[in-house]
């Protein structure tokens, strides 16, 4: 077996949105960066064919930029992304080539001076005096130890803090309901304004799956013609009919679809795999097969029932599950239900949330989709562990409530988090104090110098 041994300022454990923010913002200001992921990319959801979401609160004003907004515009540069388009629904839409986001990511570490390594998973954790020391990664036969000033965990999961052993809470209620995760495809062959022509004669199809969803005014046939950047949820009243007759493969009443950059290319988010806790790999085995067999069924139904959909193929299963949720880690702060619907910011917010409470519940169509009518603040407390000295979270895994993840979990937001942790990891270490103990003033005029918003005032 070989062993490696490495030491850095600053190791990003996870290289999905977050820790590519964390990461290339860190070595932007000459820190020794390294960034570890379990996959052979780089962008984690990014990837799949989901774009990110609530760059633009209810308003339609933009409440996210910064390291997110120079993402984006590096795609679109490259004719990977339409940019940002307000939506009734999911009050922005920014629609990308999922696979060219791997490439971006790279160039851009490569441009940064990160260093990277793939194919690795978090083994195990050696913690003294309140801090960790180092952290070993395995992967084909292969052992890495890093050693690090500062932790940053991106890892979604939380795979370096769990092993660390920081406290975490799990899931809603006393059985600690996750919501279900999905498995994505990419289908060619689409011909969507046969799909557009037919929601214009039949709008009926539009309406909610259930009560804790509403279809917003504007959110119909004319929205979607105008700009092909849109996520297309509807077909409710075929689906309806497709559970009557046993013919619906998926538990759920609706199909969502993503459309591509390129013609006849959508990306389908329209799986929903049940009883699903994505920390356990025989729970994860069962989803991506019973997804992989999903997708099958569902895209026969598609070409039966759907207009423009007759020919459409799968051209790509996308390479990891779409995990919505699991881990969330105690910080220092801690954001409630109510400070998300009071659209509390705090004095020491890093960034704005302001996409809407969207819980997926873990049964039969049922989605909790409430709207934050203003954006609320991520105080920079929810990104530092309580229980280790040199620990930094971003994304999914950071400290809070079982409602606010459903705000918090959207890829715009997860990479203004890892921005912000990458800038207080440097901080700190310029300082030679622990990440809590940075200077919040500073820090916050850091993030202001490089395009960020903390506040719609």
């Amino acid at each position: 077996m070989n062993r490696y041994s490495y030491s850095y300022d600053i190791a990003v454990v996870g290289g999905g949105p977050a820790g590519l923010a964390a990461a290339i913002t860190a070595a932007r200001k000459s820190k020794k960066v390294v960034i570890i992921e379990k996959n052979g990319y780089l962008g984690g959801n990014l990837t799949i064919g989901i774009p990110p979401l609530g760059f633009l609160d209810e308003n339609g004003r933009q409440c996210i930029a910064g390291f997110g907004e120079e993402f984006i515009e590096r795609l679109k540069a490259d004719g990977a992304c339409y940019g940002h388009r307000y939506c009734p629904k999911h009050n922005s839409v920014s629609n990308l080539d999922a696979e060219y986001v791997k490439i971006a990511a790279f160039e851009m570490c490569r441009d940064a001076g990160v260093d990277v390594l793939l194919h690795l998973e978090t083994l195990s954790v050696e913690c003294a005096d309140g801090r960790i020391k180092s952290a070993l990664f395995y992967g084909k036969c292969n052992q890495v130890t890093i050693t690090a000033d500062i932790f940053i965990d991106c890892t979604g999961d939380g795979d370096l803090s769990y092993l660390a052993g920081c406290q975490y809470e799990k899931g809603r209620g006393e059985k600690g309901e996750l919501m279900p995760p999905t498995v994505m495809c990419t289908i060619e062959g689409v011909d969507d304004s046969k799909l557009l022509d037919h929601i214009e004669q039949h709008p009926d199809e539009m309406r909610p799956m259930c009560a804790t969803i509403d279809t917003p005014t504007g959110y119909d046939a004319a929205y979607f013609k105008a700009d092909p950047n849109y996520i297309f949820v509807g077909m409710t009243t075929l689906f309806d009919k497709l559970k009557k007759e046993g013919k619906n493969p998926v538990a759920r009443g609706n199909m969502i679809v993503i459309n591509g950059v390129h013609k006849g290319q959508m990306y389908v988010n329209t799986t929903r795999l049940l009883h699903v806790d994505a920390t356990d790999v025989l729970d994860l085995t069962r989803a991506e097969i019973e997804g992989h067999l999903q997708l099958k069924k569902l895209v026969e139904v598609f070409r039966q029932y759907v207009p423009g959909f007759e020919n459409c193929y799968i051209s790509s299963i996308a390479p990891s599950l779409g995990v919505r949720e699991t881990r969330r880690f105690l910080g220092e702060r801690y954001v409630t239900y109510q400070d998300a619907l009071s659209a509390n910011v705090p004095d020491d917010t890093i960034c704005l949330s302001g996409y809407k409470i969207d819980i997926h519940f873990d049964g039969p169509a049922g989605t909790l989709f409430q709207k934050v009518d203003k954006p609320f603040g991520v105080p920079y407390g929810a990104l530092v562990s309580r229980d280790m000295n040199n620990l930094l979270f971003a994304g999914r895994n950071i400290s809070v409530d079982e409602h606010v993840i459903g705000s918090t979990r959207v890829m715009s937001c997860c990479m203004a988090m890892g921005q912000a942790a990458g800038l207080g990891a440097c901080m700190a270490l310029d300082g030679n104090c622990p990440p809590k103990s940075v200077d919040i003033a500073a820090l916050r005029s850091e993030l202001l110098a490089q395009g960020a918003i903390l506040s719609m005032e």
